[in-house]
């Protein structure tokens, strides 16, 4: 009854939500996990994105006095005319406005995730400008960040794309009665173009030893701005699962061809694990782990920071970046990804209004960055579970994310340490 209650009054709210204090991101494309879209085959493979043709390079990066603004510059060649333009902004310690030759292009409320701006319109052949300022909002108050102002200019990128393209790469893995995985591959595809656009999409799984899984092709043809998810499927042995004890990860490498033209290839290491949530049990490929993490101290190599009781941490998403996560992919170490949240720095006071967790202007603010921490890391099998902020107090904003993570993916754990028993959190005991 208790919860059919606080259902209720989740619902009721609903009407506020879109009286939100301000919007978190404006401007931004959709949250993913980082695609980098290369020439030719032969260079998807190599993986060093600094030899794509389809990624550009940028000047050294100067700054103000006071730290807050920093300018860099890009060329357009002549033969991304036609493509799209997208900047990738990785982690910034405050929010942001972007601008492109000038131009506003959007606005970052919580920085501790990596944003791209799709800047087509405001890019010419040629040089030009790129400026990231740092501002303050009211949002920095919400959001986990003690350092100062800073960009973090390595993980700023720019890249072009064929009109109708690869936005994304995920995949889904279930487990069969003999051990082995039974897995769905999803690439979303976008199109930018007013009028339709046809697109052949060629794709190939590997595992760890070049031997091809699955290949095939499929054609879509998506209109005026349309998206939609191309969705292929393949039985693996179990020995091609991803676990803490045999870290195995997959290739995918994708071909999208347009008016029988390669546009651009992308390949993307992926593992397959199937992740299940129990009360007060979490399970990899059907089997229980014993769960014994600790908190991720950047001032430590990752491997000193685990003894043998320990066997994952609780990564900020500061400092989930795709090199860390990576790293802990094939260490076969497992991951708790926390958003940039804290529903105790306002204050404790748990009545509407009180604070942030508790405080209707903010449920935009606490349902986009939990959405932007999950899509993009959900690509790394390392990353078994989200916590959806940090603190120890409730409230409908914190009800809200917790159904929203939930209906992305049902079988990911996400917790909240501040639950107190209340059903907002998975009882997956992890420390």
């Amino acid at each position: 009854m208790k919860i059919i209650t606080l259902l209720l009054s989740i619902f009721a709210l609903c009407p506020l939500c879109a009286q939100t204090l301000e919007e978190p991101f404006s401007g931004g494309e959709p949250f993913r996990s980082r695609i980098v879209p290369y020439h030719t085959a032969q260079a998807a493979a190599a993986g060093d994105a600094t030899a794509s043709t389809y990624v550009a390079k940028l000047a050294e990066w100067s700054s103000s006095e006071d730290g807050r603004v920093y300018d860099s510059s890009f060329a357009v060649p002549v033969w991304w005319l036609n493509r799209q333009v997208i900047v990738r902004v990785g982690r910034v310690s405050s929010s942001y406005e972007v601008l492109v030759g000038g131009k506003s292009i959007g606005f970052v409320g919580s920085g501790a995730v990596p944003v791209e701006f799709n800047v087509t319109k405001a890019v010419v052949e040629g040089r030009n400008t790129l400026q990231i300022r740092l501002t303050d909002t009211p949002l920095n108050s919400v959001g986990v960040t003690s350092a100062p102002f800073k960009v973090d200019t390595a993980a700023v990128e720019v890249v072009c794309q064929p009109t109708i393209r690869v936005r994304d790469i995920f995949c889904s893995t279930d487990i069969n009665d003999a051990g082995a995985g039974v897995v769905e591959f999803g690439v979303v595809m976008k199109c930018d173009a007013l009028n339709a656009k046809t697109s052949r999409i060629g794709y190939q799984v590997k595992d760890g030893a070049s031997a091809v899984l699955v290949r095939g092709y499929k054609d879509i043809t998506l209109d005026m701005r349309r998206e939609d998810t191309l969705r292929f499927a393949a039985r693996v042995p179990q020995e091609v699962l991803w676990s803490k004890k045999s870290p195995a990860l997959v290739t995918v490498e994708i071909e999208n061809v347009i008016d029988n033209r390669p546009a651009e290839y992308i390949c993307q290491a992926i593992g397959l694990r199937a992740v299940d949530v129990q009360p007060g049990k979490l399970f990899v490929n059907h089997l229980l782990e014993r769960l014994s993490f600790v908190d991720y101290d950047a001032s430590k190599p990752l491997q000193e920071q685990l003894t043998e009781a320990k066997n994952g941490i609780i990564l900020p998403v500061w400092h989930a970046t795709d090199s860390l996560l990576t790293e802990c992919d094939k260490a076969g170490i497992m991951v708790f990804v926390r958003a940039a949240i804290s529903t105790n720095t306002l204050g404790d006071n748990i009545r509407i209004g009180g604070n942030p967790s508790n405080d209707p202007q903010w449920i935009n603010s606490y349902l986009t960055i939990n959405r932007a921490t999950y899509f993009t890391t959900r690509h790394h099998p390392c990353v078994v579970g989200y916590i959806l902020a940090e603190g120890t107090t409730s409230g409908t904003n914190i009800y809200d994310t917790y159904l929203m993570l939930k209906s992305l993916n049902p079988r990911q754990a996400v917790v909240y340490e501040g639950a107190n028993g209340e059903w907002c959190s998975d009882t997956v005991p992890f420390r």
